[in-house]
């Protein structure tokens, strides 16, 4: 099981990747922050899902 930080530190080094290192198109700064809140929030959930999954895997 991971702790808070981590999941959040992982996502937010994930979302920042997906969102800054495109460069196929020239994008404004504000569309730019946009998907990296929108590419974290979804980090977030799917690894604290995946977290409480493994946690309630182990009880049983």
């Amino acid at each position: 099981m991971m702790s808070l930080p981590a999941i959040i530190g992982i996502s937010a080094g994930a979302a920042g990747v997906v969102a800054f290192s495109r460069k196929k198109q020239p994008q404004s700064l504000l569309k730019k922050i946009g998907f990296f809140f929108l590419a974290f929030i979804g980090t977030v959930v799917v690894m604290l899902a995946v977290n409480f999954a493994l946690f309630y895997a182990a009880q049983t």
